[in-house]
């Protein structure tokens, strides 16, 4: 049965290379949509495994850029049971650096021969350290994750920085805003070289690199000078970064710093990777409906292609028919064909969607990695066998409900 719908597909290659093309593309864009959600998971992952604290933030905000908290809180914090440093923090989106902001750079680079693709994730925040409290804290990523000092990583913040104007760069913002040289070249912004936010210009002392597209957009300065910049009360932060005695009892922690302050949620690194697990599972659930859309089409041209095929072949199937074929083996017959189209299509899908995955690697940045695993692979098969089979299904049943002298007629007029 199965080796006679092959044949029966191969004596119309065109046409069976168009039903492929109308149902591997989307089945390419549900895998893909996969990879990518597990790439996200999988930076996310490793971002906060560089994390061992827990932030304090306003209750019901999704990220320090939109918290705000009174100062005074980190008194009743150094109070709780287990806590070993308490970092006050401020937050916020970066006012224009050397004169432009987000949209005016996306249209610049719109408008120019840049390479670089735009990316939502390019959105520069700046963190205002409270720098003597920061030197506390054991597990404070920046600092570790300076360039070392052969390649122009310089130093970090320190207690002498207090109200100055030193900045610490990401070596991604280093490469954002390079520095024209005099001969009209350019090069990445540098240690010594100065950078202008707002209207003030500010001395780059440090450059980092994290790679990680979450945390390589962030400005660190003292916490007195972002005040400053971004116009925040001297009795108001963002958000406290506190560390514990043993990390594995942050959860227990993070319970009574809630219990003792109103209105705050003390988020673990589990807490805040489960939140974007939501997050993205929202995402991929619109997402995989646009996709839908892009499979009816694929049902649809399959539906046609087994149409056409079945009324090309009345006289086949009323010969068939004659030779004591029932009508449940020329419905089973027309359906594996579709069901075989429909495999065939599962499969250009993945191979298309793998090496679409390794391409991609090639020019993504910021530590996000698009991966294709077996299981979703398995789920795109299934849905290609599924809709191939689907498709298959009136035109099997109309087939195989002809009389087969009927048939024969039918298709002798044609």
């Amino acid at each position: 049965m199965w080796q006679f719908a092959w044949r029966n597909l191969m004596t119309r290659p065109l046409r069976t290379l168009l039903a492929l093309v109308g149902l591997s593309v989307p089945i390419l864009g549900v895998v893909g949509l996969f990879s990518l959600s597990v790439g996200l998971r999988n930076l996310m992952g490793d971002t906060l495994g560089q994390i061992q604290g827990v932030m304090v933030l306003r209750e019901n905000v999704p990220s320090p850029v939109f918290s705000s908290l009174p100062a005074k809180y980190a008194e009743t914090l150094r109070a709780v049971p287990g806590v070993t440093a308490v970092a006050p923090e401020v937050w916020a989106i970066a006012p224009p650096i050397e004169g432009q902001n987000l949209i005016f750079k996306t249209l610049a680079q719109l408008g120019s021969k840049q390479k670089e693709a735009l990316n939502p994730f390019d959105t520069i925040v700046i963190q205002g350290q409270d720098i003597p409290a920061h030197q506390d804290l054991k597990s404070a990523i920046y600092p570790r994750k300076l360039l070392p000092p052969d390649q122009g990583g310089g130093r970090f913040l320190r207690p002498s920085d207090r109200g100055s104007t030193n900045i610490v760069i990401s070596k991604k913002i280093a490469a954002q805003y390079p520095v024209t040289r005099p001969d009209g070249s350019t090069r990445p912004r540098g240690v010594g070289d100065t950078l202008k936010i707002g209207a003030r210009p500010f001395t780059v002392i440090g450059i980092y690199d994290t790679k990680s597209m979450f945390l390589d957009v962030t400005i660190v300065m003292d916490i007195a000078t972002a005040r400053e910049v971004l116009q925040v009360s001297e009795d108001q932060v963002s958000s406290f970064y506190v560390e514990g005695a043993i990390p594995a009892q942050n959860d227990a922690m993070a319970a009574a710093i809630e219990a003792r302050l109103e209105g705050v949620d003390a988020r673990g690194m589990d807490e805040f990777l489960a939140n974007f697990s939501m997050l993205l599972n929202q995402l991929d659930t619109f997402l995989m409906m646009t996709v839908s859309l892009a499979l009816l089409v694929g049902v649809v041209g399959i539906i046609n292609t087994m149409l056409m095929s079945t009324t090309e072949r009345f006289v086949e199937f009323g010969v068939l028919r004659t030779n004591g074929w029932s009508q449940t083996n020329v419905l089973s017959l027309v359906t594996a064909e579709s069901a075989s189209l429909g495999l065939l299509s599962g499969f250009a899908g993945c191979l298309l969607a793998v090496f679409g995955t390794i391409l991609a690697n090639r020019f993504l940045g910021g530590g996000l990695q698009l991966r294709v695993i077996p299981e979703h692979c398995a789920i795109g098969l299934a849905l290609s066998v599924t809709m191939g089979t689907f498709g298959g299904l009136y035109p099997a049943w109309r087939a195989a409900r002809l009389v087969p002298m009927d048939a024969i007629r039918l298709g002798g007029s044609r």
